[in-house]
This record gives C-alpha cells, structure tokens and sequence, in this order.
C-alpha cells in the first residue's frame, strides 16, 4: 500500500512538472498557438471556408483573374498594333471603351515615322531619352476619358514610368498639320496653273528662308526611306475637307509602290502667296498671279 501511495505521489509530481514546463513553453514560445495554425493550414483544404474570409478570398481571386484577362488583351492589343502605319491612325483607332497599347519599338518608329513635327509636341524626344534611360521602358498605353487622353509609358512591371495628358482639341490641332491623301493632285482639286515639276519647284525653294522651307517641306529621308519617288508639288487655295482651317494647303506628290499620294500641308496665307509670285511659265501666260489665286481669302 505503500509502494502504491508512492507512485501516485510520483505520478501527480511528474504531471505537474510536465504541465508546468508546457505552461513556460506556452509562455515563451506561443508553442499551443503555432501547432494550432500549423494543424489549421494543412487541413485548410478540406474545410470549407465561411463568412468575410471566404469573402476576402473569393474577392482577391476575382481582382487576379481580372487584372490576368487586362493584361492578355492588352498583349493582344499590342500585337494587333503591330500593323499601325502611323500615330495618326493610332489615335485614330483610340476610343473610351477601346484602348491602344503599342510595343517601346513600335512607338518609337511611329513617333519618327510621320512627314512632319507634330510628334515633338505629343512629347519631345529628349524626355524620350530620359524615359528610356533606365532600360525598363516596355510599352505605351493610351486611353481616353471623355475629352481628355492619357499617354502612358510603361515599365516591365506594368507601372507607368511617365503620362502625359492631352486634350482631344489639342489632338485634332496636332493631326491637322500634314495628312496623307491616295491619287494625284489634280484629283484633290489642285488646278494645273498651280501645280508644278519638282525641278521647277526646287529651284525656288533653296530661295527661301530655313523656317519657310521647314513649315513647307518635310525631312526628304522619309520619302527616301521608303523608297517614295517625289513627281510634283502644288497650291491649293481650299482646303476643304482635309485641313478645314482655311489655309492654303501644300502639296507633295509621289509615287509609292503601287500608288500615287499626295502629302498635304497647311501653309499661311502669305507663304503661298511669296511662292507662286516666284513662279514663272514660258508663253504667254507668263507668271502664276498671287493675288487671283489668293482670292476668296
């Protein structure tokens, strides 16, 4: 009875000290707590989730699957932009409900791929330079809301590296000055006294004055770059419906590979009015009279 009274004594002693340590463990260490959340993830799978966390989860799951579908049709996006010819017509393809997303590489043939200046005021090309600097320049996205468009330039972790904002008014201003139409000149409404070779052009135009000749004539290497064989040049005193602002428009004839466009720039009025009064025709014509072509200004 004795040696039984011992071991229980024993018994209860061990139990203590075991719940004692257990208690400092608990204390110390939080061990109760982590085999609970331990034993919690591993069965997580089989139990079912309620309430805000099976709200919260279902929410994250859907904002991913979300932002995985933006991201595939921007891709898509981006691949279709591929055959884009101009930053014109890339504008022209934005709407509010259909963004355009275009490759870094693509962007920049584009921005210096149109016969004119007007891309510089979009975004100068020294911020360009500072854009591509840190080699994570990726794509560019454009959207529209209501009348105000944003560009931005984005990184490799789909974050905007820079935006710039435009207003569709101030888009319309930048389209306007030098737009691409298909046939000859005399098909655009240019009439025949006005319309003159290359050569006969040429002649006057190293005449004039560096900014004259940039507002009238873009850089020649796009036209050389594309293989484009300049034919004429010629005035036109209505500019309806291309330029719609009222100017003279000037322009350039030249023959691609399988058709004959006509670039077209506005001029002011006293540009026009200089150049056809340096033209002059053998015979009895004699030279282009300025003021009966400028008549109706």
């Amino acid at each position: 009875m004795k040696n039984t009274g011992i071991r229980e004594n024993l018994n209860v002693g061990l139990f203590f000290s075991i719940l004692v340590v257990l208690c400092f463990l608990e204390i110390t260490t939080h061990l109760f707590e982590k085999a609970v959340g331990y034993y919690l993830k591993w069965e997580n799978h089989t139990r079912p989730q309620l309430g805000r966390l099976w709200e919260r989860d279902r929410e994250n799951l859907a904002a991913q699957k979300k932002i995985e579908s933006l991201l595939s049709s921007l891709n898509i996006q981006e691949r279709s932009a591929e055959s884009i010819q101009s930053l014109k017509e890339l504008f022209e393809k934005l709407s509010p409900s259909s963004p355009q997303v275009v490759s870094r590489r693509k962007f920049v043939q584009l921005y210096y791929d149109f016969p004119g200046q007007w891309a510089k005021n979009l975004i100068p090309s020294y911020d360009l330079i500072e854009i591509d600097a840190d080699k994570n320049w990726q794509k560019v996205l454009l959207t529209q809301f209501g009348p105000w468009i944003t560009v931005s330039f984005i990184d490799n972790q789909n974050y905007p590296i820079r935006e710039v904002f435009l207003s569709s008014d101030q888009l319309v201003e930048i389209q306007s000055t030098r737009t691409v139409q298909r046939g000859q000149l005399e098909d655009l409404g240019f009439r025949a006294e006005t319309i003159f070779t290359l050569a006969e052009f040429l002649k006057i135009f190293k005449t004039l004055d560096p900014v004259t000749q940039k507002a009238l004539f873009p850089d020649p290497q796009w036209f050389l770059r594309h293989n484009y064989h300049i034919l004429r040049v010629g005035l036109q005193e209505n500019p309806e419906p291309v330029g719609g602002n009222g100017s003279p428009l000037f322009g350039i004839e030249y023959e691609t590979e399988f058709f004959t466009d006509v670039l077209l720039t506005p001029v002011p009025g006293e540009i026009a009015n200089n150049l056809l009064s340096q033209f002059e025709r053998p015979g009895a014509e004699g030279a282009v009279d300025p003021e009966t072509f400028m008549q109706g200004f």
